[in-house]
């Protein structure tokens, strides 16, 4: 009964009910500094190119924070009943015009994709549409057959890599798909990043725990042995350089955020050499202030990378999945600065780092500003 009334106040008059012009959908609260610069770049892009003056925003959990939307549903993690979420999603999709699903890897669970599937139709399949998103890899079969008719029902999907697209391709060739980029490069467009005028210093890592099973589970062990690596590489840098060291968290999480990996490091380390450790910021523009300051940054975390390379600070990839090996092509890396975690030890990355920083850094192929217009992609309308 609840869904026949759900869909017949969603058939009532438009005018009636959609005081929103969009819904902004994504991994957004979740005290992620990758999640926080793609929300702000989602909302500047739909207010500039889709005229979304009126813009609702999803939060989960950590609600006290400043949004570039006009409004803010707040979404819990602990729920007071079993779908009260799902209820709360439903009511902002029918009020809004329009459902824009912005950034990151958002397509490959099957209910979250049905979940996505049900806002659309609340709202306007033929307007909405998902931005800078990468797909894959998927659950189970089942996740793959609903992100297929996500793909063809949603007005417009622009991929960040040539892998989503390549997939997209395959499981739903009619879809209107199109390979975009990153939206990260839009924070530029809001002009509240300015490059330091003083001189950079320090070498700062952006690191993160990886060694956990389908259950969420860390390898005790794996992580034992990279803490190990991780350790030996900030000793090596200090001692060589005589550079300050710091430990920036990219992910706030209470149980898996990037305090897990920093804390062990300056416990082991923190008698030896003067460490810094940054906490989450979720301002994405301070964040990308910092970076700045910066002689050099080796990040594991994809936004890291993303996020030092608009700040143009020489960047250092420790590749611990498909997607950071796939950014550093993007951009045209040198392949001196990725390490695949998988295959090479940390330490490879010492002697590049030296080089670069007595002799100077190769700057990555791909131009900023090529990176920004490739980043405007996803504001296509000539779809519409």
């Amino acid at each position: 009964m609840f869904q026949t009334t759900m869909l017949q106040t969603a058939m009532l008059p438009a005018t009636k009910f959609k005081s929103t012009d969009a819904y902004i959908v994504g991994y957004y609260g979740m005290q992620n500094s990758g999640d926080d610069a793609l929300m702000y770049a989602t909302a500047w892009g739909a207010n500039k190119y889709l005229s979304c003056d009126h813009n609702k925003i999803g939060l989960y959990g950590d609600h006290n924070r400043h949004t570039p939307a006009t409004q803010q549903l707040n979404l819990n993690f602990k729920q007071s009943f079993p779908g009260q979420n799902r209820l709360a999603h439903y009511k902002a999709a029918i009020k809004s015009k329009r459902i824009i699903f912005g950034g990151g890897a958002v397509l490959h669970s099957t209910t979250d994709i049905n979940l996505k599937r049900h806002l659309m139709s609340l709202a306007s399949p033929e307007k909405s549409r998902a931005v800078g998103v990468s797909i894959g890899p998927f659950q189970s079969v089942a996740a793959e057959k609903a992100c297929a008719r996500f793909l063809n029902e949603c007005a417009f999907v622009g991929v960040r890599d040539a892998n989503s697209l390549a997939i997209a391709n395959s499981i739903a060739p009619q879809a209107k798909v199109e390979k975009t980029f990153d939206l990260a490069p839009l924070l530029l467009c809001a002009n509240k990043f300015v490059q330091p005028s003083t001189p950079r210093k320090g070498i700062a890592l952006a690191l993160c725990s990886v060694a956990i099973d389908p259950m969420g589970k860390i390898d005790l062990v794996a992580e034992q042995q990279r803490l190990n690596q991780l350790c030996q590489l900030i000793t090596t840098l200090y001692n060589n350089t005589g550079e300050a060291i710091t430990l920036i968290e990219f992910n706030g999480h209470s149980v898996l955020g990037d305090w897990v990996i920093n804390n062990a490091i300056k416990a082991r380390l923190s008698n030896k050499i003067p460490l810094i450790i940054k906490p989450y910021n979720p301002n994405p523009f301070a964040v990308m202030n910092d970076l700045a300051s910066y002689k050099a940054l080796i990040s594991m975390r994809l936004h890291g990378s993303i996020l030092g390379y608009l700040a143009k600070t020489p960047v250092l990839s420790i590749n611990y999945h498909q997607k950071c090996a796939g950014w550093c092509q993007q951009i045209g890396l040198a392949e001196s600065y990725q390490l695949n975690i998988a295959e090479q030890q940390i330490s490879q990355l010492i002697e590049p780092l030296e080089q670069g920083l007595t002799q100077g850094f190769i700057a990555p192929k791909l131009p900023v500003s090529v990176a920004l217009n490739k980043a405007l992609l996803n504001w296509s309308t000539s779809y519409e």
